[in-house]
This record gives C-alpha cells, structure tokens and sequence, in this order.
C-alpha cells in the first residue's frame, strides 16, 4: 500500500512538474499577454492575394513585390506579385514567375537593385533553394538560377548583397514543419544558421540561432540583421565587404517571436513580429482564432544600443499574425501568414 501511495504521489509529482512547465513556457511566450490595439495612423486592407508573407518595394517605380502561398489549403503552386503602392487596384493581379519553378512555396524576398540589374531573390520552401530572377519594366520575373545546397535544409528568407551574392536563413536543420523543429522552438534550441553563397562557393555564416527567420542588410552592406524568432532577439553583424564575414556586434532584445526585416531608404528597421507565438498553429487550423500583430521599428546605430519602438499593434481583428513590413515615405505595408490580404497604412505626421 505505502508503495503505490509512493507511485500515486510520484506521478501527481511529475504531473505537476509538467504542468509548471507548460506554463512557464507559455508564459515566456507571452501567451497570457493581452494585445491592445494601437497605430497613429491609417490602414485600408487590400484583399485577394493568399498568404502575402514578405513584402519588398522598389522605390525607383513604387512598385511592392509580395510572395504569396496559401498556407491553409497546403496544395498548390505559390506565386510572386507586383502591386503599385500608389494603386494596389490598377494592375494586373496575376503570378508574375511564368510558373518557373513549379515547385514554389515561396516565404522571404529581396529585391536587389544596382546600375546593371534589377532582380528578386526567393526563399523557397518547396524546393529548398533560393530563386533568382530578373526584373523586368512590365513587373515580370525572368527566372535565371536555382541556388541549392545540402546544408540548407529549411531555407526562410534571403539578402542580396550583390548580383549573385546573398545571405540565407535555415530556421531550422530538420526543417520548420518537422516534430523535432517544434520542440526546438519551445526550448529556444540554437539549431539556426545563416548561410551565404558568394557568386562561387557556400558557407556559413552565422549559427546558433534560434530559429533564424528574417534577414536584411544596411544600405552600405556593412551590417547585417537576423531575426531570431524563438529567441526574441535581434542578431546585428558587423560585415566585411570584401570577404562577406561576419562578426556579431550586438544582440539586441526584443521581446517577441520577430519575423521578417526591412531596411528603408534610411537605414531604418521596420519588423513584423508575433506578440503571441504559440497561437500561430491554432489560428493556422481555426481562423476564428485571432493571432495579434505588431510592427517594430528599430534604428541601428553602431555602438549605440537602440530602443525598440512599437508602431503597429493590433489584437487580430485588423490583420492577423503579421510577417512583415515595409515603408516608402509616409506609406507602410504590412504583410500576414495566412491571411488573404495586406495592409496598406499611412503613418502619422
């Protein structure tokens, strides 16, 4: 008798041990947070296109590029659009890749601009790889290479810091959608790494990440940005330009799941973020299941520790688990998971 009393009590031990577990966890996640609502300014919804996860904008022609992947059916080709930011209704709405790849589920973008080129770098989950096309002045993809490499296992996002030369993340090496890949997030594992392939050879870059999810550079190629999603962290690099190496100069936290990153025409930061991780596979299954967004903005000045700044917060109503943003002037764009629209926001002042 006294040993199955020692059983029964070992096991309401253990039992509670899991359960103060679970909630810890949660807690550090934010779970238990309420998200209020908040912006200074305006947004209108702008429906009709599938999973607009990342977002990137040409400035020259005021044009946004948006991958697209309808994430809740799971079937399917994704495609790449080309959207006026002057007036998202006037064009054409069509996938603008010619269908090349056919294998497409495509996340983060880049696109990349100088004298000679203009292209947009992909991160395609389909096949693993990176996609690089040509841009051309109708807004149509050219396809022009397939960049794979066996170390890049679950590729999510990518920076080009020249015509064939870029950055990207591997979130995790079993791959994101893998059992092993969700307690890696749970337990913050530093199963990440940026990788970079140079125009000749592959290598990484940076690793230990927790989950390594949005990348960007400054605009004179001499910092590089990683978004550390289960960390809740900023990873800033100090990059060589000549040899593309990486040293970390700062870890800056966050406090939330941070997700894509882009850099404005002044070096400014403005990041997607999920307040509330862990609700992300519930509302995946259940739209009902409102998951908050956020956007953050963050000014990078080397040797000084920024702050943070919260622009954009919404509890789910207006636009659910935001991915990404970008800004040209006054105008923001804000990009989600699974939704089946983008925002189009004008800042205050």
């Amino acid at each position: 008798m006294k040993r199955i009393a020692f059983r029964l009590g070992f096991t309401v031990a253990l039992l509670g041990v899991a359960g103060l577990g679970a909630l810890m966890t949660l807690d550090s996640f934010n779970q238990f947070d309420e998200v209020k609502s908040s912006f200074a300014g305006s947004c209108q919804p702008v429906t009709g296109i599938p999973g607009p996860e990342d977002l990137q904008i040409d400035p020259a022609t005021r044009t946004a590029f948006i991958s697209s992947y309808d994430r809740r059916e799971g079937e399917g080709r994704g495609g790449i659009y080309a959207i006026s930011i002057d007036d998202p209704l006037s064009a054409e709405w069509r996938d603008r890749t010619g269908g090349v790849p056919e294998a497409f589920e495509p996340l983060g973008l880049y696109f990349y601009r100088d004298a000679q080129f203009r292209r947009l770098f992909v991160a395609n989950g389909a096949a693993k790889s990176v996609e690089l096309y040509d841009v051309l002045d109708s807004g149509d993809l050219v396809h022009r290479e397939t960049f794979k490499e066996r170390r890049l296992t679950s590729p999510n996002d990518v920076v080009a810091v020249g015509p064939r030369d870029f950055y990207v993340t591997n979130d995790f090496r079993t791959g994101r959608d893998s059992l092993l890949a969700r307690v890696d997030f749970l337990t913050r594992a530093r199963s990440g790494r940026l990788l970079q392939f140079n125009g000749m050879a592959w290598k990484v870059a940076a690793e230990d990440l927790r989950f390594a999810n949005g990348v960007a550079a400054s605009n004179d190629g001499r910092r590089v940005y990683v978004a550390e999603t289960a960390g809740g962290a900023l990873k800033i690099y100090d990059r060589d330009p000549a040899s593309g190496h990486l040293n970390l100069a700062e870890t800056v936290p966050m406090g939330v799941a941070v997700d894509n990153i882009n850099v404005d025409r002044t070096g400014t930061l403005w990041i997607g973020a999920h307040p509330k991780p862990l609700i992300l596979p519930l509302y995946e299954k259940n739209p009902s299941i409102k998951a908050p967004s956020l956007v953050i903005r963050y000014d990078d000045m080397p040797g000084v520790l920024g702050k943070p700044a919260e622009v954009y917060a919404n509890d789910g109503a207006e636009i659910s688990a935001s991915t990404a943003a970008a800004r040209l002037g006054s105008t923001l764009l804000i990009g989600a998971l699974f939704e089946k629209k983008f925002l189009i926001c004008q800042l205050p002042g």
